[in-house]
C-alpha cells in the first residue's frame, strides 16, 4: 500500500478559482488529492485511510502535510461541501489528526491547518462563509489532550481585535478565544493575549450589523472577569449599564462586570450604579408585563395566540384569524357569523389571561439573579455594595436581597403572577404603561397565591 498520495492531474482545475488563489496554488504538479470533487470521496479515498496509518504511526512528513494541504483543506472551500459545511470542517481537523499519539505530530498537523485556514481568512475577495468556518477550525485545534492548542490562541487574538476583518469573522475568533480562556486560569497566557483585546471591544465596539456587534460585547463582558484587570473596559461597562437606550441583557452583563470588577479607585460611582441596576430590573420586568397586554388584546381581537409558531418568549405580531368550519374566518372582534368574541364556528373564544410565556420569566430570572449579584455577592466578593458605606449600603444589600429572592421566585414558579410580585416589590406604587395585573386579574398583587412555597421548588439553577 503506497504512503504517498494517488496523483490527481486534473486536480487543479476542479478548484475555484480563488480558492486557488488563498492557497497558493499549492504545487499542482504533485497532483495529491486536490481533485475529490466532494468531501464523501475524501472520507472514502484509500489514500485517506493510509494519511490515517502514517500519522498513528507517528510520523508526520512531507507527504502528509502535502496530503493535509492538498486534499483535506481545499474540500472547506468546495460549492459541494457547502450545504454541510461545518459537518465537512470539523471532519477535516478529525481526519488530520485521528489517531494520532504523538505530541509533535499533534503540533505538526494543527499548525499545517492553522497555516492554511489563515491563507483562507486573510484572502481578499474570498467567500465569507468559507472565512468564517476557516477562522472556527483555527478555534476548535486540539492539543494531545483535547484542550485548546496553545498555537491558535495568537491568530485568534489578532483576528479578534482586527477592525478590517468583517465582524463575522470577529466572531469566530472571539468563539476560539472563549475557549481558550475557559480551559486557562487568570493568570494564563490565554487570559492574558485576550485581557486587551477583550477590553478594546467593551471600550471601542465595532461598526456593523446589531446583532453581531451585541454579540462581540456580550461575550467580551462575560470574560472580562476571568482575564486580568482592565480598568477602562470597567469603565466603559459602567457606562453601558447606564445606557438605558441600550440592549436589556448587554446592560445586565456590563452590570455583571462592573459589580464584580470595581474597586474604590476605580472611578465608578457605586450609588449611581445601584441605581441604575435598579432602574434596568424594573423596565426589564416592565417590557414583558407590558408586552403581555399587548398580547391579550391581540388575542381577543383575533381569536389566535399571536405567539403560536414564533420563536419562545417573542412576540411575532397579530395571528390572522382561524377558519371556520367551513372556511369562513371565525374569531376575532366580529367571531364566527354572529359577532361579538366568538372563536372558531361560534364558539366562544379562549383568552390566555396568563400572556407571559415560560421562558420570559425565566429569561428575567436570569437577569434579576445576575443584578442581585453585581450589587452584593450570595456567596465571594463585595459587588456594588461593598463600595458604598451606611445606610447606602444597607440598602444596597436589601435590593439585593429582593433580586435575588425574585428570580428565585421566577424560576420555580414561571408565571405572570410572580413577574408581577417580582415589579410591585421593586416599586410598590408603580405600574407599567400597560397596566398591572391586566385584565381578568385580582386587582390585590397576587404574589401570595403564586408563592413558590406552594410546590416544590426544585431545579432551580441558582
Amino acid at each position: 500500500m503506497p504512503t504517498v498520495p494517488t496523483p490527481r492531474t486534473f486536480g487543479s482545475l476542479l478548484m475555484p478559482p480563488l480558492l486557488a488563489a488563498a492557497w497558493g496554488l499549492l504545487a499542482p504538479a504533485t497532483g495529491h488529492g486536490a481533485g475529490y470533487d466532494s468531501w464523501s470521496k475524501v472520507e472514502q479515498a484509500e489514500e485517506t485511510r493510509d494519511y490515517g496509518v502514517q500519522i498513528r504511526d507517528g510520523k508526520f512528513e512531507a507527504a502528509q502535510k502535502a496530503f493535509v494541504d492538498e486534499t483535506l483543506l481545499p474540500q472547506l472551500g468546495l460549492e459541494a461541501n457547502r450545504a454541510a459545511i461545518a459537518t465537512v470542517r470539523q471532519r477535516i481537523r478529525d481526519v488530520a489528526l485521528r489517531g494520532a499519539t504523538k505530541k509533535d505530530v499533534v503540533d505538526q498537523g494543527n499548525a499545517a491547518l492553522r497555516d492554511g485556514m489563515l491563507k483562507l481568512v486573510t484572502g481578499k475577495g474570498g467567500d465569507l462563509v468559507v472565512r468564517v468556518n476557516a477562522m472556527l477550525l483555527i478555534g476548535e485545534l486540539q492539543d494531545l489532550e483535547r484542550a485548546p492548542w496553545p498555537g491558535s490562541l495568537a491568530p485568534l487574538a489578532k483576528a479578534a481585535g482586527d477592525a478590517a476583518l468583517p465582524p463575522a469573522i470577529r466572531v469566530a475568533a472571539v468563539n476560539g478565544l472563549a475557549r481558550h480562556v475557559a480551559a486557562a486560569g487568570a493568570g494564563s497566557p490565554a487570559a492574558t493575549a485576550a485581557a486587551p483585546v477583550l477590553a478594546a471591544l467593551v471600550i471601542s465596539p465595532p461598526e456593523g450589523d446589531p446583532a453581531v456587534v451585541r454579540w462581540l460585547l456580550s461575550r467580551a463582558l462575560d470574560l472580562l472577569p476571568r482575564v486580568p484587570a482592565q480598568p477602562q473596559a470597567v469603565v466603559a461597562a459602567a457606562g453601558i449599564l447606564a445606557d438605558d437606550k441600550a440592549d436589556v441583557d448587554l446592560r445586565v452583563r456590563a452590570a455583571a462586570v462592573v459589580g464584580s470588577l470595581a474597586q474604590a479607585d476605580s472611578g465608578i460611582d457605586a450609588a449611581a450604579a445601584v441605581g441604575h441596576v435598579k432602574s434596568l430590573a424594573r423596565a426589564a420586568l416592565a417590557a414583558d408585563l407590558d408586552a403581555a397586554e399587548e398580547r391579550r388584546f391581540a388575542k381577543k381581537l383575533t381569536g389566535s395566540d399571536p405567539l403560536a409558531g414564533g420563536s419562545s418568549g417573542e412576540r411575532v405580531g397579530l395571528a390572522p384569524p382561524s377558519p371556520g368550519p367551513l372556511g369562513q374566518t371565525g374569531g376575532g372582534i366580529f367571531g364566527g357569523q354572529f359577532g361579538g368574541e366568538l372563536g372558531t364556528g361560534g364558539a366562544p373564544a379562549v383568552v390566555d389571561e396568563d400572556a407571559v410565556p415560560t421562558l420570559a420569566c425565566r429569561r428575567n430570572a436570569w437577569r434579576l439573579f445576575t443584578l442581585a449579584e453585581a450589587i452584593k455577592p450570595a456567596r465571594d466578593g463585595a459587588g456594588l455594595a461593598g463600595l458604598l458605606a451606611g445606610d447606602a449600603a444597607t440598602a444596597a444589600a436589601d435590593l439585593a436581597s429582593d433580586l435575588r429572592q425574585s428570580a428565585i421566585d421566577l424560576d420555580t414558579q414561571p408565571d405572570e403572577a410572580t413577574l408581577t410580585a417580582a415589579f410591585k416589590k421593586l416599586d410598590p406604587g408603580a405600574k407599567p404603561s400597560g397596566g398591572v395585573p391586566g385584565p381578568g386579574k385580582p386587582a390585590a398583587a397576587p404574589a401570595e397565591a403564586a408563592s413558590p412555597f406552594d410546590q416544590p421548588a426544585g431545579g432551580s439553577p441558582f
